[in-house]
């Protein structure tokens, strides 16, 4: 990957930038590869030298490595940090790094942290669901050792103090935990199989692009159509709802007008993948609209 620096920051940022401490160890894919979407991956390992990034746009992505090394070194009796798990299934050597275990007279407590927004931690996250289920997955199989919990510790990047203070739905702290379903190990071990052929089956053609499955829409963080209600004169909107029509009577009754905001696959759109332009998926449906 090409790393950029356009607005002159420090070396010494673009030396973290470009260091690439990450390793999957001795493993096939990692818990967050098989994740992924397949198309995404693929892509991406053809044209990873190819896809440029500024410096300026991994913040986040360097503050949450930053966040591992500093976990790695808060070492606290009866927990667990960092730990790589490996484990073979069908042939495949499967591994995941475990931020934190807590372990209990009961078992294991699975913690990952997480960089989000306010606005994420009301959206369902499947990924989250199936990253911490196999982090269990693996902890069941490789320690023998029952799971009692997964969640997650996320650090909300935007809070804001003001809006935990008006709005009981908003984050009442910049740092929350959050608990997450427990899939059963059947349910694990089948969503694992799905994923790994997922990956395995996809084909690249001359064009690299033609045997690649598609993404579906959570896959593309697809977001509908909404239609503001706004008022000359404020700066928020009234409301924002999911029907036009809904939103045309409440404009006429408030006295105000409509704002479309069109829907898009938000993943696609800002290019949050990396590979949009060598996606005949993204540009087809760019043509399409």
């Amino acid at each position: 990957m090409i790393i950029t620096n356009k607005h002159g920051l420090p070396d010494t940022l673009m030396a973290l930038a470009t260091s690439d401490n990450y390793s999957k160890g001795d493993a096939d894919y990692s818990v967050t590869e098989i994740i992924s979407p397949a198309r995404i991956a693929r892509l991406r390992r053809k044209h990873y030298t190819q896809m440029t990034q500024d410096v300026s746009d991994m913040m986040w992505q360097l503050l949450g490595s930053a966040l591992h090394v500093v976990a790695e070194k808060g070492q606290t009796e009866g927990y667990i940090t960092e730990e790589r798990l490996y484990a073979e299934i069908d042939g495949v050597i499967l591994s995941g790094a475990i931020d934190i275990q807590k372990v209990t007279p009961q078992g294991i407590e699975i913690t990952d942290y997480k960089f989000t927004s306010a606005w994420s931690l009301r959206q369902d996250k499947f990924e989250w669901d199936a990253q911490q289920n196999i982090y269990a997955y693996l902890v069941r199989k490789v320690k023998k050792l029952p799971v009692t919990k997964v969640q997650i510790c996320a650090l909300v990047r935007d809070w804001s103090r003001r809006e935990a203070a008006i709005k009981p739905s908003y984050p009442q702290s910049p740092i929350v935990v959050i608990d997450l379903k427990m899939w059963t190990n059947e349910e694990t071990e089948k969503y694992i199989r799905e994923r790994l052929n997922a990956h395995r089956d996809s084909k690249v053609s001359a064009d690299w692009n033609e045997e690649l499955p598609p993404c579906d829409e959570s896959e593309r963080w697809s977001r509908d159509t909404q239609y503001a209600v706004k008022r000359e004169g404020r700066k928020t909107a009234i409301r924002v709802l999911d029907s036009a029509e809904a939103a045309e009577a409440m404009a006429l009754e408030e006295k105000g007008y409509v704002e479309v905001r069109k829907g898009e696959s938000v993943r696609c759109t800002g290019n949050y993948c990396g590979v949009n332009e060598w996606c005949s998926q993204y540009q087809q449906s760019k043509e399409v609209a």
